[in-house]
């Protein structure tokens, strides 16, 4: 299973690291739990769906809680309806496979990280995650006052998450949304970062150094913290946060089928 990289070779080996060993696996049927991003549609990660389809791999991407709608969709809605959505793709794709990969974007990752790290009866069926950009910190200087701060102000501005003009031109996140939906989003981040240690499956990190929405050095902790016994780290050059969509799309795509792979009989 591959789809196209952009990068060079020597380019992908300065951008790239690991640590530890990556474990000898009894290869299984393994299918891809696909989980988009805050205040995303499907679109910012289906482009993985083609590379998916083409290898025969079965997949689950569900739309998240209040997402892939309008704004207004995300009143009222938790962090645990969105880890809740996950698990429930997670229960469906698990009928038809052996083992999952989780790949996430921004929150997505997050959710991802939590079905890897807390205790569920599907927790062993888990395999590998991948995140891209996962939401474990924010580079808004306001994301702290966010609590407060919705008190008085109902909505919230959304940050431009395109660095290439002509991929931002089929951008259908939402251009504002309730600010107590990101209180949640936040809180739900500062969760996660604490049981970073408990994500003890092959981990898969993908970030921008140019990310605008979520500070790539929250990347580099999650690969120096989480309990993984191996992880490995690609770091783009180009993308802004919307790893999916933006102009790196496809070097996303092939690092992550080719992380996939690893696990598929």
């Amino acid at each position: 299973m591959q789809a196209g990289h952009e990068s060079t070779e020597s380019e992908k080996r300065e951008h790239f690291r690991s640590r530890g060993k990556f474990p000898e696996l009894e290869k299984k049927k393994t299918g891809v739990l696909l989980l988009h991003g805050f205040t995303s549609s499907l679109l910012a990660v289906s482009g993985l769906v083609p590379v998916l389809e083409k290898a025969g791999v079965e997949y689950e991407m569900p739309v998240l809680r209040g997402h892939n709608a309008t704004p207004d969709a995300l009143v009222g809605v938790k962090a645990e309806d969105w880890y809740d959505d996950g698990h429930q793709a997670l229960e469906k794709l698990c009928e038809r496979v052996d083992q999952v990969v989780v790949v996430g974007l921004s929150m997505g990752g997050l959710v991802a990280l939590n079905l890897c790290a807390r205790p569920h009866p599907l927790r062993d069926r888990i395999c590998g995650c991948v995140t891209w950009a996962a939401a474990l910190g924010f580079c808004n200087p306001l994301a702290w006052m966010a609590k407060p701060l919705s008190l008085f102000f109902h909505n919230w501005k959304g940050q431009e998450s395109f660095n290439d003009p002509e991929c931002r031109k089929n951008n259908q996140n939402y251009k504002t949304f309730p600010t107590k939906a990101f209180v949640e989003l936040y809180d739900f981040a500062a969760r996660t970062n604490k049981m970073l240690d408990d994500v003890e499956v092959p981990l898969c990190i993908i970030h921008s150094n140019k990310d605008q929405v979520v500070p790539y050095k929250k990347s580099v902790e999650l690969f120096d913290e989480a309990g993984s016994s191996y992880c490995e780290f690609h770091t783009l050059t180009k993308s802004g946060h919307e790893l999916g969509q933006d102009c790196e799309c496809e070097t996303v795509f092939g690092i992550t089928a080719e992380f996939v792979d690893r696990f598929r009989n």
